[in-house]
């Protein structure tokens, strides 16, 4: 990535978490409906153990969206995602092509940043997606998210089962 794409896509999203802070309205946490995951293709994750963390919720397959980031438009075949995305899938000003802007304009109840590096690409496209509450790891930007999970990034189980606690209590979620 070029050192001027770079600069302006970090100015751009210091002015998204800005306004983020500042307009962000909470209305209460009834019930979870949508979960939407933005995933670092290098972290090396199955998407099935958000298929079984949207199972223990309650929620249904169809309203769990896992968006993986990758650094270059090769990725192996055998990742199973249909949702994926690169840096040139975002221009130097900040505008995203259709599939990521739809991505991040559909309303949802939590966003998961399971990412463990602060890459603007990851970042921004977290800042511009509209959600509730979002969660995520320790070792990126705290300005990201609502809740912040210490475990190591590579214990997924963990990383899970600790925002099912979390998102238990939340939210109005029936064992």
């Amino acid at each position: 990535m070029s050192w001027l794409k770079q600069l302006l896509l970090n100015g751009l999203y210091k002015k998204t978490i800005k306004s983020n802070a500042l307009s962000k309205k909470r209305s209460d946490l009834k019930v979870l409906r949508t979960v939407s995951i933005i995933l670092d293709h290098r972290m090396s994750v199955e998407i099935s153990h958000f298929n079984k963390m949207g199972k223990a919720l309650n929620i249904p397959k169809s309203n769990i969206r896992v968006l993986t980031y990758c650094q270059s438009d090769s990725m192996p075949e055998t990742t199973n995602t249909a949702l994926k995305y690169t840096g040139k899938d975002i221009t130097k000003w900040g505008v995203m092509n259709d599939f990521l802007n739809e991505f991040c304009t559909r309303k949802t109840d939590v966003l998961i940043n399971y990412f463990d590096k602060n890459d603007i690409n990851l970042n921004y496209v977290s800042a511009k997606t509209d959600h509730q509450i979002s969660v995520g790891l320790k070792t990126v930007d705290h300005t990201l998210n609502d809740l912040i999970i210490d475990v190591d990034p590579k214990e997924i189980d963990v990383f899970i089962s600790e925002c099912l606690k979390y998102l238990k209590i939340f939210f109005n979620v029936k064992k």
